[in-house]
């Protein structure tokens, strides 16, 4: 027991002299919650549009409907609408932000509250003739020749100069603009409103009612906490683990320690200690940081530190494998980084799973490290357990999987 002490003791102080291990698995996750935390806390994200109004009055002024269709757009919370002059020509343009300053153009073309006015009609007519025409048996004759009237009066209201058919707004955007989907589905639902009330429609018939359903105030820092710090132990087990047994054995010390009383199982349990100890002392650091630098509300509780231990230990025995190949401690943290990293992106460390093609999410779902993740997520932000204990399980497999593979590639002998 003594000397299982003392060589962990020497283990830790060894590991925090060695740059590259501190700066993996304590300095990059830190900077990684930082940055995450900042960047994705700045609250609801705001998107520019142009928008071209080329329908005007003969005295140079905006159509009335034309005019009410870019209010429209200047509710709506998400888009901040500036206006481009119409002196733009844009019908030619090859490159619309070089021409406005636009990476999104939206076009109102002329004659746009005209066609609005007669398709609106048009639409009307054909909803009171379906009317008409299902409530006939209760209608008497003169009443059908005077509604009919009516109906022939709306038709002669328009100038007919259009055929029917939906007036078009274009939407510009430039090939590189990752919002424009979002921005074109903002637009759609304002134009949609916009229709309806064309039609005379002030209350649709079917209407969304989104409620939030979670624990209140968790910014972006409650949510990348846990990320980063399944990120931070399987860095720290897969990748300066077996830089670490790979140095040590370069430079001769596990020859040496093959020639004391150490047995072979005290040094790979001596590892496991020593990653448990870094992997609850650096999650520590971390919520401490979030907690001051971001008013972090998520706490481990008891099942979360246990879920962190089981979860180094299983991730220090597999880099006690990857160490027990390879005598070149560069090999070695290559190897581990080609391990886990990716791990970590395919297991929504940095990005939710469903913004992943569906291929990879189903290959992440086989990952320890999706579960690991996920559950102590559940642990420290949702404040509920739901499929802990089945990922409790599989990481407690894992470690005894990859403890006994460690001690069989581990040749304590080959230093004689």
């Amino acid at each position: 027991m003594k000397r299982l002490v003392q060589l962990t003791r020497t283990l830790l102080t060894d590991w925090f002299r060695n740059r590259e291990a501190v700066f993996f698995a304590l300095l990059f996750p830190l900077i990684l919650l930082l940055i995450f935390s900042t960047v994705f806390a700045g609250g609801p994200t705001d998107f520019e549009i142009g928008v071209q109004n080329n329908d005007l009055e003969a005295d140079g002024t905006p159509t009335e409907l034309s005019v009410e269709l870019i209010e429209a757009l200047q509710t709506v919370d998400p888009l901040t609408v500036d206006r481009i002059e119409r002196t733009e020509d844009l019908s030619t343009a090859q490159n619309i932000e070089e021409r406005t300053g636009q990476t999104r153009v939206l076009v109102i073309p002329e004659g746009f509250d005209e066609r609005v006015r007669e398709e609106s009609a048009r639409v009307r007519k054909v909803v009171i003739q379906d009317t008409i025409s299902r409530a006939e048996a209760d209608l008497s004759t003169a009443q059908q020749d005077s509604i009919q009237e009516g109906l022939d009066e709306l038709s002669s209201a328009g100038s007919g100069k259009t055929s029917p058919g939906a007036v078009h707004v274009t939407l510009l955007t430039v090939p590189d603009d990752e919002a424009s989907g979002a921005v074109g589905s903002i637009i759609d639902s304002v134009i949609a409103t916009f229709n309806n009330r064309a039609i005379g429609i002030e209350e649709p018939t079917v209407a969304l009612g989104a409620e939030e359903r979670g624990q209140a105030d968790l910014g972006a820092a409650d949510y990348f906490l846990p990320a980063f710090i399944v990120a931070m132990i399987l860095i720290n087990g897969v990748m300066t683990v077996p830089s670490a047994v790979a140095n040590h054995k370069r430079d001769g010390t596990l020859k040496r320690l093959a020639a004391t009383p150490l047995r072979k199982h005290e040094w790979i349990l001596a590892n496991v200690i020593q990653q448990s100890i870094l992997a609850v002392g650096i999650a520590l650091v971390l919520i401490g940081v979030a907690w001051v630098g971001f008013g972090v509300t998520a706490v481990p509780g008891p099942l979360a530190i246990g879920l962190i231990l089981l979860g180094a230990i299983a991730f220090t025995a597999l880099g006690m494998i990857v160490g027990g190949f390879i005598d070149d401690p560069g090999s070695a943290i290559s190897l581990g980084g080609a391990i886990a990293l990716p791990l970590m992106f395919i297991s929504g460390i940095f990005w939710e799973l469903d913004l992943m093609p569906r291929t990879l999410q189903t290959v992440a779902e086989f990952s320890p490290v999706t579960h690991f993740h996920r559950s102590l997520r559940e642990l420290m932000i949702l404040d509920s357990s739901e499929g802990v204990w089945v990922t409790a399980g599989m990481l407690t497999v894992l470690a005894i999987v990859f403890l006994a593979g460690a001690t069989m590639v581990t040749n304590w002998q080959e230093f004689d």
